[in-house]
């Protein structure tokens, strides 16, 4: 399989388990999109699982390359750009976070992709973390920076989630830009 197919895999894969989740697509059906047999997966990724940790070991790369590209920006909009980026691939792709795709699978889900499930999370938290700390060097923050980063992953989650249902994008900016407002003293 090439780089260029493998590639073409992940994205695919990544599209099927992030609209119908890890249970709601089959390998056969993804072999079949991508004018792949089925036997080419299985001799890269002998299971649908293996598929699944090779995803989220892709997703962790790519935030992290995410992050190179926009450390360049101050720590608040980098935050703020985050959400955004994360709003429109999740709203007008309909889809869902990587972080919270099987979640309500969570106790169906292989202890190995948990793990990489897991470091995503992790890793996405200590970026948070890094940020938070820059911002209450630079402004002060009226909460802990762990407290504060709780709160926003939660904030941006429910916002996505809100935003969905009510057509409303924008939403999720707001919430957050209010919320990083009155945090700060």
């Amino acid at each position: 399989m090439s780089s260029s197919t493998k590639e073409d895999l992940l994205h695919e894969a990544s599209r099927m388990l992030l609209s119908k989740g890890l249970n709601g697509f089959s390998l056969q059906e993804l072999a079949s999109k991508l004018n792949l047999k089925k036997a080419s997966l299985f001799h890269h990724y002998p299971s649908k699982n293996a598929l699944a940790v090779e995803l989220y070991r892709y997703y962790q790369t790519a935030f992290l390359s995410w992050t190179q590209k926009n450390a360049h920006l101050k720590a608040e909009k980098q935050i703020l750009t985050y959400a955004e980026t994360l709003t429109t691939w999740i709203c007008e792709k309909q889809r869902v976070c990587p972080v919270g795709a099987l979640s309500l699978e969570w106790s169906l889900v292989d202890p190995a992709l948990q793990e990489e499930i897991k470091k995503l999370h992790l890793i996405q938290k200590e970026w948070l973390t890094n940020l938070f700390k820059t911002i209450q060097k630079e402004d002060g923050l009226r909460l802990p920076v762990k407290e504060a980063v709780i709160r926003t992953m939660g904030l941006i989650q429910g916002s996505i989630q809100l935003a969905r249902i009510n057509h409303d994008s924008q939403m999720v900016i707001k919430n957050l830009r209010s919320y990083l407002k009155i945090i700060k003293e």
